[in-house]
């Protein structure tokens, strides 16, 4: 499962990129499985109450569900993904992946209690950690650094969707379901409905995985160094020394850089675990309401959001601003920063919606800018260990503590079932705090973009 399509060191002959078909249906296919992927892992969120009334757990449980054993099994796995994307073929990683998280979210079907769920929670983190690393690293292979951000931020509408579907589709499954006490499925029996929604959205990835092999795997450039006949074990473990070594040699880029968007992913991911949670305690909306509402929001949103981020960082970087990614995000974080106090605050679901929608205009981007500009810095032969090393910080910051602490604040400092307020005040401090690591780091990110054009084949 070698792969050998890296260039050897020094070579500066460019290398072609793949047909513009090959690059946007291969972008596009990524997107799909980007999109299945936030869709397994966020419809939980939509049966917050229907899990705690059958299994009996609280927020704080949920929270860990949702955050931490998703996320600490989605940073470790991650890691090893990441190195394997370097050496080995991108595209039978993903296969692998796909298939892993879609058996893993049919398992949470089958939980009987806390720790069934958590353990095919882990699962769920395990598969989708291959996806990223891969993911992004093919793309950045098919487009040249003028549209690489555009291209990312199609890739990334695969988690607009897929978190939108999840809250919309999902909300429509699980209302046309909810008035039964159980459901038949074929070969698995008598289950209860929140279980057979797992089995529902689970299983049908498990003949998805298999168009991995539809694309073709890119060659790959801006290799710095060549790389060496190693065994499975020392290739396996050999990127992160290399790869800790590019990062001091870069610190102040890399630490603006993980503070802003680690922070970003606090203010900007912790909340959608509890969207739904906050419309059913605050409005009263039935699954079916929420769902078609929340979906429609974050969709709209997220799409535009993506579209107009895309074109505007590829501009400014063609006009020169070589840390177009920084200085652009770090203004969206600025702007939403208000827009979540209002929409968590507020006692009017359209106000909530309408807010909700334009947050996600402004910071659905995350993916696409984060990516971009790690690997535009990093050489090709660390990409996949950069963006699973990042994925690992952010992950065990963000998508485990976000949850966690929106639902301490809400517990301990407004008195309990105030979840609202705890996602606004996480926002209201993660945001403006993120914005100022970003802005900070701007010079970092421009010398750091300009040292790797010198040594790029392209």
């Amino acid at each position: 499962m070698q792969d050998h399509s890296s260039a050897p060191a020094g070579a500066r002959t460019a290398i072609p990129y793949p047909s513009t078909a090959i690059g946007w249906y291969s972008t596009i296919l990524l997107a799909l499985l980007y999109w299945l992927s936030l869709l397994d892992r966020s419809i939980i969120s939509l049966m917050v109450d229907p899990i705690k009334n059958d299994i009996g757990i609280s927020d704080v449980q949920f929270g860990m569900l949702h955050g931490l054993a998703f996320a600490i099994t989605f940073s470790v796995f991650g890691l090893l993904a990441g190195t394997l994307a370097d050496r080995f073929s991108r595209r039978f990683i993903i296969f692998v992946s796909v298939a892993v998280w879609s058996l893993a979210t049919a398992a949470c079907g089958a939980a009987k209690n806390f720790s069934h769920l958590l353990l095919a929670r882990v699962g769920v983190g395990a598969g989708e950690a291959g996806l990223n690393p891969c993911a992004t690293s093919m793309i950045t292979d098919m487009f040249p650094a003028k549209k690489l951000t555009l291209a990312l931020a199609i890739y990334a509408l695969g988690a607009s969707a897929g978190v939108g579907c999840s809250f919309l589709f999902g909300g429509m499954l699980i209302e046309a379901v909810s008035t039964l006490d159980a459901i038949t499925l074929p070969l698995v029996g008598e289950v209860r409905p929140w279980q057979a929604v797992f089995y529902i959205i689970g299983v049908p990835g498990i003949f998805i995985s298999v168009l991995a092999f539809s694309m073709p795997e890119p060659k790959r450039r801006g290799v710095r160094e060549a790389a060496t006949d190693r065994s499975l074990l020392q290739s396996v473990f050999s990127g992160y020394p290399d790869l800790i070594r590019f990062i001091r040699s870069r610190g102040r880029f890399f630490l603006c850089h993980y503070l802003g968007f680690g922070l970003a992913s606090i203010g900007f991911t912790g909340g959608q675990a509890w969207y739904a949670a906050h419309m059913a305690r605050t409005f009263g909306w039935s699954p079916g309401e929420i769902g078609l509402g929340l979906g429609l929001a974050m969709i709209i949103g997220g799409f535009a959001g993506k579209f107009v981020c895309g074109f505007s960082v590829n501009a400014l970087f063609a006009r020169g601003y070589k840390d177009a990614q920084f200085r652009w995000f770090a203004l969206c974080l600025v702007l939403a920063t208000p827009l979540a106090v209002i929409a968590t605050t507020s006692d009017n679901p359209w106000v909530f919606l309408v807010a909700i929608c334009l947050f996600m205009f402004l910071l659905s981007p995350f993916t696409a800018i984060y990516v971009s500009s790690l690997n535009l810095v990093t050489p090709n032969e660390l990409r996949g260990a950069g963006v699973a090393f990042f994925a690992a910080t952010v992950g065990l910051i963000a998508l485990s503590l976000g949850p966690i602490v929106i639902a301490l604040f809400s517990d301990y400092v407004y008195g309990g079932n105030a979840i609202g307020y705890g996602i606004g005040s996480v926002a209201a401090i993660a945001c403006p705090l993120a914005a100022g690591f970003l802005w900070w780091g701007r010079r970092a990110m421009h010398d750091a973009v300009t040292a790797a054009e010198q040594w790029s084949e392209d």
